[in-house]
């Protein structure tokens, strides 16, 4: 159903883009989850600037 969508809203252009995915799902998918568990275990940590850490209250 989705497929069809895409074809009918985008045209050809949207007919490739979906054979490109398509042919391709597994290494797009492995990409995206693995920049989300980077991002997830490694991104910043905004921290609020009136929580002081530990080391700054000895």
């Amino acid at each position: 159903m989705i497929e069809t969508f895409v074809d009918y809203a985008l045209g050809p252009h949207g007919r490739y883009l979906s054979e490109l995915y398509l042919d391709n799902q597994f290494l797009i998918n492995t990409v995206v989850v693995g920049f989300a568990c980077y991002k997830i275990f490694f991104g910043k940590r905004k921290q609020d600037p009136s929580v002081k850490s530990v080391t700054e209250t000895k």
